[in-house]
């Protein structure tokens, strides 16, 4: 499958995205046959206090629809040169690209929209809209023992995870908008040339834009 196919605003490796946004749009002929099939063989997860023009479903469902019944649209994808594939991409194909880099993918929240129809091409670029509901961000096991090191100081430095306080817990969770606020104040305090903001640089780049934009809650996972 061709890469670069949706916005991922370079998100890092180290960041494993769980439950995906997107939407949906009932005018939209291949949008509307998915939609029918989501909702008539897929496991739909019910909760409280969301609004019902959206549903969950889990993204192994998802890849088992999209793989068996627009198998030939994928296959179409596939042969087809990203430089010819504005005219014919569709969500399918979105969706497709988004399981296969999101290898621990868990949920996709299903907004259906009866809007005018979207274009998924602009000024020549393919786009596709996505929110990270929830990521995962396993420095425990997934970084070097200094990158680790670095966000061990920066979270105890800014009050989000101390070890001697959460000793029973290996996690934490937060939402990405505090998380930068809070990283950002600290930032602040130090020149641009101090190794300490150069260190906080480094982390920011590494946690990525795109989740800040999204604010996604994030479950970081502090011990092995």
């Amino acid at each position: 499958m061709q890469s670069n196919v949706f916005e991922n605003d370079s998100i890092s490796s180290l960041i494993e995205p769980l439950i995906l946004e997107i939407y949906l749009n009932n005018n939209n002929y291949k949008d509307r046959i998915l939609i029918n099939d989501l909702k008539k063989r897929a496991h739909i997860v019910k909760l409280h206090d969301i609004d019902e023009s959206s549903f969950f479903v889990r993204a192994e469902e998802v890849n088992d629809i999209i793989n068996t019944k627009f198998h030939n649209d994928l296959l179409e994808f596939d042969s087809t040169p990203i430089t010819s594939l504005a005219p014919k991409v569709t969500s399918i194909y979105f969706i497709d690209s988004m399981i296969r880099s999101f290898r621990n993918l868990r949920y996709f929240r299903i907004h259906v929209s009866n809007s005018i129809n979207p274009s998924r091409r602009i000024e020549d670029k393919i786009v596709f809209d996505y929110r990270i509901m929830h990521t995962k961000l396993d420095l425990a096991n997934n970084c070097t023992p200094e990158l680790f090191k670095d966000f061990q100081e920066l979270f105890s430095n800014i009050g989000v995870y101390r070890e001697e306080l959460f000793h029973d817990k290996p996690f934490f969770e937060i939402s990405a908008k505090e998380l930068f606020y809070k990283i950002l104040n600290y930032q602040s305090k130090f020149a641009q040339d101090d190794d300490e903001y150069l260190m906080v640089l480094d982390i920011l780049s590494i946690l990525g834009s795109k989740i800040e934009k999204d604010n996604s809650t994030m479950l970081i996972v502090m011990k092995r």
